[in-house]
């Protein structure tokens, strides 16, 4: 069973942000019937459902010899692609990723 989290169990987190930001999200928020803060939460939460949903829709596809447990040595090349390919955003990985597919 989820434990229900109070709202005094929350710590308060400060956020700066552009005033045009906080005037669409005002708005926003009136709109949905939700505080300021519930709307940006909302939104937080929004965003890494999608992600996870846009993340599970890609598999990485074996090579057969690394599938049988041969796996080769990694070559310096692959090693700096892989070294930039983890410095890059999360949505930029997968959009790499969807022009291999």
């Amino acid at each position: 069973m989820k434990k229900e989290t109070r709202v005094r169990d929350i710590n308060p987190f400060g956020l700066r942000m552009r005033e045009e930001l906080k005037s669409r999200l005002d708005m926003e928020a009136k709109i949905s019937g939700r505080s300021l803060n519930a709307e940006i939460v909302h939104r937080l939460q929004l965003s890494f459902e999608k992600q996870e949903v846009v993340e599970s829709s890609y598999t990485v596809k074996q090579p057969p010899e690394v599938a049988y447990g041969n796996t080769p040595e990694i070559t310096d090349i692959e090693r700096k692609l892989l070294t930039i390919f983890r410095r890059l955003p999360v949505e930029k990985q997968l959009a790499l990723l969807s022009l291999f597919n």
